[in-house]
């Protein structure tokens, strides 16, 4: 136990801000295990435990902001901590008080995933924090992570093309984010732009088949495109995917290299998935 103990103190240290998913799917057990799978020593603060299974969301109880506060305040005394994501902020009271602890300690540039509703139409963000996100917390990401829905309510724009996925992302932007990673998983059509545009087409392309991701870094877009894992769900895919590049960014990897090797992650767990013949 002794030698356990002090290999884990020797790891880098990656913190997660989010909710607790008794399902383990998403949140921060999934956090946890993805900086784990990353050779992170992982710690944690709960911003809401939320009452779920994998199909749906029946309710929450949000922590306060100082409750929040007051789980991360030990952490810093221990250093180490060279990577972070949030996820699940509840309430204005939560976000506020999660930026001032990423505005007036040491802690690195978070990943932020903007986690709005679930997959199950249950609203887990109040209207007051999403306010606040934007106007407070947006300015101290190091790269935020809608997907096609929370990029909507983020900006206001319908988006059903890589086009509008862009012009997103650059919103976004304008609001504050230093970068901004939109997920199209969502997306059901879209325009074949980027790589396709010497061939000189501008067709539709059915998303059924072909998943674009937009990254804007900073004006630099660089757009991932794979194809989808057919019959595979990964509940919780939005987490693992945003602790992964907060993972990869604690290594030293640019943000586009964190990227590609959060997605290439992503999409090797979905495939494990499909083969366990499980829909999670």
């Amino acid at each position: 136990m002794a030698s356990e103990s002090n290999t884990l103190q020797l790891r880098p240290k990656a913190l997660t801000i989010a909710g607790f998913d008794p399902s383990a799917g998403a949140g921060v057990l999934a956090d946890v295990r993805t900086f784990v799978a990353f050779g992170f020593q992982a710690v944690a603060a709960i911003t809401s435990v939320t009452f779920q299974n994998t199909a749906r969301v029946f309710g929450a109880i949000h922590q306060m902001g100082e409750a929040v506060r007051a789980q991360v305040m030990p952490l810093l005394e221990d250093d180490g901590i060279v990577c972070a994501k949030i996820g699940m902020l509840p309430t204005r009271d939560v976000v506020l008080e999660v930026a001032r602890l990423f505005r007036e300690t040491n802690l690195p540039r978070p990943v932020v995933d903007p986690v709005i509703m679930s997959s199950s139409d249950h609203r887990l963000m109040e209207e007051s924090a999403l306010a606040a996100l934007i106007e407070e917390l947006l300015p101290l990401a190091r790269l935020v992570t809608p997907n096609i829905p929370e990029a909507e309510t983020l900006t206001g724009i319908a988006i059903t093309s890589e086009a509008e996925m862009r012009r997103a992302a650059a919103t976004i932007r304008e609001l504050g984010a230093r970068a901004v990673l939109i997920k199209g998983g969502h997306l059901k059509k879209q325009k074949v732009e980027g790589s396709r545009q010497e061939t000189g087409t501008d067709k539709a392309l059915d998303g059924s088949d072909e998943a674009i991701d937009v990254l804007d870094n900073e004006g630099k877009v660089t757009v991932f495109r794979e194809r989808r894992v057919s019959g595979a769900e990964l509940h919780g895919s939005g987490c693992i995917l945003s602790a992964a590049i907060a993972a990869g960014l604690g290594q030293g990897k640019t943000l586009e290299d964190s990227v590609r090797a959060a997605k290439s992650f992503v999409l090797e767990a979905m495939r494990n998935s499909l083969r366990e013949g499980q829909k999670f």
